[in-house]
């Protein structure tokens, strides 16, 4: 009498052989059949409970005379489908329409501020290497979450994606998709793959470039990857958020499926118990107790500190700064590294390379001066 409960996104996606005992196979639109060996037996578990089943996805069964099956819509997904999609570009024009423009200057100005490079590690990554990624990318979700105050999901499984991914990358399972700033990362994705799916599934950034959308930037630069390298569908997974709504052109529904031996009585009442469970935490959502109960855990939960982050005052200088007789100081030490995002954001918004920018301390850890080609302007802190 034993149940299975398996969280099957997860599944599908971690595993080699992640698809379970009961399905003969995984179809996703008539053109693209992806089929997997049945693994038939002679005894099966009494009820399987399947959490986060995207409904584009179909899972025929090993043999439908022996299984009673309930579904229950539980939240959203969101992905882009890219059937139709021939070039990027169109797909943001035609997705943004007039926003389309933000989208790409993005873009343009990361590429033209800084020494950018675009890596995917799919199919090989050196040991080392993946080491250091995997390093920087737990970083910049400290960081970036610790700005937010809100806990990391991701963290609670961090070990794990860690010990697997390795060699999912090997096995062109997972990849690794990482925009490099002068040689440094400055924004990491962890993305598995599935058949012609790529589930983009943890990313972060180093916030000091929060300026130039680089959530975007990776969205855009790995569909380029997705149409150059015969996939189909961009997977965001679940999680109602801005980007993933105005990015996709595919929301669908994430089930739980309750699957059960038609001749077991006890499967029988486990499913009508599960059903009931469902309709009543599907009630309390719609009272908003969810969000209640989540505001309460975040405020008993501890806070993360801003990572002494300085708030300066930013004024445009209205002529040149002319150089004073001191040295520029380095912007690449770590006594420096607060001023990374004024200067980022000065690059942004005069569109200028990181190679021709100066800064000048006026008065230590109150004042300075960012100095480019064509603009200064004085950062300091208020009295």
């Amino acid at each position: 009498m034993r149940i299975k409960k398996i969280d099957l996104f997860a599944e599908l996606f971690e595993k080699e052989n992640g698809l379970p005992e009961i399905f003969a196979g995984m179809e996703f639109d008539t053109n693209n059949i992806a089929k997997y060996s049945p693994s038939i037996k002679k005894k099966f578990s009494t009820g399987y409970y399947l959490k986060f089943v995207p409904d584009y996805l179909v899972f025929p069964l090993v043999d439908e005379s022996l299984f009673l099956y309930k579904k229950l819509i539980h939240v959203k997904g969101y992905s882009i489908k890219l059937d139709d999609v021939t070039d990027v570009n169109s797909y943001i024009k035609t997705q943004f329409k007039s926003n389309a423009k933000t989208i790409n200057r993005y873009v343009n100005r990361l590429e033209s501020c800084f020494n950018i490079e675009y890596k995917m590690f799919y199919g090989e990554i050196d040991e080392d290497n993946y080491n250091f990624i995997m390093d920087s990318l737990f970083f910049m979700m400290r960081k970036r979450f610790s700005q937010l105050q809100v806990n990391n999901e991701s963290e609670a499984k961090w070990e794990h994606t860690r010990a697997i991914l390795y060699d999912l990358i090997q096995l062109k399972r997972a990849s690794l998709f990482v925009i490099y700033a002068d040689s440094k990362p400055i924004e990491i994705s962890i993305n598995y793959h599935l058949k012609g799916i790529l589930f983009s599934s943890i990313s972060s950034y180093d916030i000091d470039y929060s300026k130039f959308g680089l959530g975007h930037v990776e969205i855009v630069k790995q569909l380029e990857w997705c149409l150059a390298n015969n996939h189909k569908i961009f997977e965001m997974g679940r999680g109602d958020l801005d980007y993933k709504r105005r990015w996709s052109n595919q929301i669908y529904n994430f089930e739980h499926h309750i699957v059960y031996l038609k001749d077991s009585f006890y499967g029988r009442l486990w499913s009508i118990k599960e059903v009931g469970l469902n309709r009543l935490k599907a009630y309390l959502k719609s009272k908003n107790i969810d969000l209640i109960l989540k505001n309460i855990k975040d405020k008993l939960s501890p806070k993360c500190d801003k990572n002494g982050f300085i708030e300066y005052k930013v004024e445009t200088l209205n002529t040149n700064f002319s150089e004073i007789n001191i040295p520029p100081i380095d912007l690449d030490q770590e006594a420096h590294a607060h001023l990374k995002k004024y200067v980022y954001d000065f690059l942004y918004s005069n569109i200028e390379h990181i190679s021709q920018i100066k800064i000048f301390c006026l008065e230590e850890g109150k004042a300075y001066i960012i100095k480019g080609e064509k603009t200064s302007v004085k950062i300091y802190l208020e009295n």
